[in-house]
């Protein structure tokens, strides 16, 4: 290949891949990746795009493994700015395998190497990633001051997809607070960024906080028809925490309007995916539901197992507060 002044251009052997992780087109990664040439495939990026795309495709293991080799080989290389991003995507593999404590710790670092760096887009994701973890522990004022920080700085560098994550994960914080008019607020940004973006896996999961804020507030009709919608994008974009968070929603949608053996067969699919892809939290909430389900139909002895189950895995994480909820009921 040559440029137009006749002059040799470098090869880029990994940007087929890189952009089909920056279009979201994870499988499509995962294909260019395996085609590598060995050389290729001991770089550090070859190792940090390999857990950009199992993150996504639910290989959480995998996806923390790869980011930390590509995290020490850009350290010992002096790249920080390689660090950061690896570092950031190793403490999303821990965060959703349920090591919180580590993840805590990896975004925090990654955000002060975001700082140094004058990265706001990066900045912002760990401040995003940092809310997520305070939302676990049930630290509510401490999410919503992360999240505003990161809707700021992604509304600063026009990052709508960004702002989408945000605004979604503000929705879901607002409503378990109990302010229903805000999250519902916060909800029709998340969906209005996402469209913006044009990104189908996060207006996906935007419309899942969204119906589950709707169907708070009581319009069980418009949450299904949203619900159902995000389960749609979820299944063909190949996100599998967004089919089983729209499955567990359906359920609970389900439950409140009566229809109890839709909600037990809803429930139990939310559930096979979150054990599935082996993510506490997911499998945390979809127990919870299932417990709910077998409350209010009366099958104490299945609600006592599917709370208890639901207390070990917000135990399995570190989110003490929510695993005494679940003994609680």
């Amino acid at each position: 290949m040559v440029s137009s002044n006749g002059a040799p251009l470098l090869s880029d052997p990994l940007r087929p891949a890189r952009l089909a992780v920056l279009g979201g087109r994870f499988l499509d990664a995962r294909s260019e990746l395996e085609r590598a040439e060995r050389d290729t495939r001991s770089s550090p990026e070859w190792q940090l795009l390999s857990a950009m795309a199992g993150w996504r495709l639910g290989e959480f293991a995998l996806s923390r493994a790869a980011a930390i080799q590509a995290r020490d080989r850009y350290r010992t290389q002096g790249d920080a700015d390689g660090e950061m991003r690896a570092e950031n995507v190793a403490a999303a593999g821990a965060f959703a395998l349920g090591d919180l404590a580590d993840a805590e710790r990896g975004f925090a670092r990654a955000l002060a190497l975001a700082d140094r760096l004058a990265d706001d887009l990066t900045a912002a994701r760990c401040a995003n990633n940092l809310g997520n973890v305070s939302y676990y522990l049930a630290r509510y004022v401490s999410a919503l001051s992360f999240y505003r920080l990161a809707t700021a700085t992604f509304e600063k560098v026009a990052s709508w997809k960004g702002l989408a994550e945000g605004w979604l994960n503000s929705t879901i914080v607002l409503r378990e607070s109990g302010d229903l008019a805000a999250a519902e607020d916060a909800a029709e940004r998340a969906v209005g960024a996402a469209e913006r973006a044009g990104d189908a896996r996060i207006m996906g999961q935007a419309l899942a906080a969204q119906s589950e804020a709707t169907a708070s507030l009581g319009d069980l009709d418009l949450a299904r028809a949203q619900t159902e919608r995000a389960l749609d994008l979820a299944t063909e974009h190949h996100d599998p925490l967004g089919e089983a968070e729209a499955l567990r929603i359906l359920a609970l949608i389900s439950r409140a309007a009566g229809e109890f053996d839709s909600a037990l067969e809803l429930g139990q699919r939310a559930l096979v995916i979150a054990e599935r892809v082996r993510h506490p939290w997911t499998v945390g909430e979809a127990q919870r539901e299932l417990g709910e389900l077998f409350s209010a139909v009366g099958r104490d002895a299945d609600a006592r197992g599917a709370f208890q189950a639901a207390a070990q895995a917000f135990e399995k994480i570190g989110a003490a507060s929510r695993a005494e909820e679940m003994r609680s009921r």
